[in-house]
């Protein structure tokens, strides 16, 4: 009887396989050639729960009850978990709440609906939409996509002029698709993790987010670090987060959020059905000793996780170390990064013959590397974020001193 990881990535694999050995992942043909070093490794046609669970049977052999647990980290490959735990007959988060969650104007009505804070949102289609939109509620605005991750086409609108030209940009971006037009909410950007169950929550994760200024854009994340935040209000942002989750339908499970605190008031901006990614469970396991991937697991085998002391965390942060140059690399060098007395541990995004792109749809392209360093003050971050990027050695085949070189 074994655990099911639906598409993890070759690291995390790795992770999951430490604590838990005779772990199955369950993988496209593409995810599974990546993944040869592990064992229990199960290709299968992972937009099909059919052809999914045809798959681990034929890997197992058809008998029920043979899984423990399902779990899934990647935010495309929930609504097929949702779908696959009752064929397993597993736990799982239900298919509406994972498909609520991920459309993020209805989530945003959800919340409305049951007088959670969050920014006034509409769905748009045409221009004339967001013009009414615009003069209802005062800018600056953010408009972005329905179900993407991240910051992927996330505009910030400062004037009123401007939004004609950037409902066309953002048309073209998401081929047409509606898109969400919301109020800027001024404040700190607080993300979570927390363990929802029997109607109660308990914080697993409690960090902020410095943003990187970039006219036009929102949410260029340039570093982590732990949040902190006052006992009473870090209960009001929990029992915000809960009443958050309960609304979209979410039952038991561990729950990542994004929200703006605004002096006393968290408005929530995104939930989603699995622990915060990206450079996170390196930050919090050095910093509080919290680790989300051992934790998701534990909930998937129906386990209470263990809860970290957040009241303490190491001065830590994880940084995102961004070019501002598109091109293919050349060459990267990032050894004097890593000899910074600062740095504690690199992950390089990027590697000779990848391509770099500086754009609106994704800020995950022009990233070249995550690092966990030591820090004194958050105010200090800024400059060590350009310090730390200036050490990366990038050469690029579209920069013109390489080409004379």
């Amino acid at each position: 009887m074994s655990l099911v990881v639906v598409q993890p990535s070759a690291d995390y694999a790795a992770r999951v396989r430490r604590h838990f050995p005779d772990a199955l992942f369950l993988a496209t043909p593409e995810r599974a050639a990546l993944l040869t070093d592990h064992a229990g490794v199960i290709a299968a046609d992972l937009d099909d729960p059919a052809a999914a669970l045809h798959g681990l049977e034929a890997y197992t052999g058809p008998r029920h009850r043979r899984y423990r647990g399902l779990t899934c980290f990647v935010c495309d490959y929930l609504p097929l978990a949702g779908d696959l735990a009752p064929l397993l007959g597993v736990p799982y988060h239900a298919p509406a709440a994972i498909n609520l969650s991920r459309d993020k104007g209805r989530a945003a009505l959800a919340w409305m609906h049951a007088k959670v804070s969050t920014p006034p949102t509409r769905l748009v289609q045409g221009e004339a939409e967001l013009a009414e939109f615009a003069a209802r509620h005062p800018g600056p605005w953010i408009l972005k996509p329905t179900n993407r991750s991240g910051s992927e086409w996330v505009l910030k609108i400062e004037e009123a002029d401007h939004l004609p030209a950037a409902h066309q940009r953002l048309r073209r971006g998401l081929e047409g698709a509606p898109y969400l037009a919301q109020s800027f909410v001024q404040g700190r950007e607080i993300s979570a993790d927390f363990y929802l169950g029997n109607g109660q929550a308990r914080l697993l994760r409690l960090t902020e987010k410095y943003l990187m200024p970039q006219d036009g854009l929102a949410g260029l994340v340039g570093a982590y670090f732990p949040a902190r935040v006052p006992a009473p209000l870090r209960e009001t942002l929990l029992d915000t987060y809960r009443r958050g989750a309960l609304a979209l339908g979410v039952q038991r499970g561990i729950v990542m959020v994004d929200s703006i605190l605004d002096r006393d008031t968290p408005y929530l901006l995104e939930m989603a059905l699995r622990p915060g990614g990206d450079c996170l469970p390196d930050l919090c396991i050095h910093a509080t000793g919290y680790d989300p991937i051992l934790a998701a697991c534990q909930v998937a085998l129906g386990q209470t996780p263990d809860f970290p002391d957040l009241s303490q965390p190491a001065p830590l942060a994880a940084l995102h170390l961004m070019t501002t140059r598109s091109g293919l690399i050349r060459t990267i060098d990032f050894g004097p990064l890593e000899a910074h007395p600062a740095v504690v541990q690199l992950e390089p995004y990027h590697l000779p013959g990848d391509e770099l792109r500086c754009w609106e749809g994704s800020y995950d392209d022009r990233i070249l590397a995550a690092c966990l360093v030591r820090y004194q003050g958050e105010e200090k971050l800024p400059s060590l974020i350009e310090e730390l990027r200036e050490l990366i050695a990038l050469e690029l085949e579209t920069d013109p001193q390489a080409a004379l070189r």
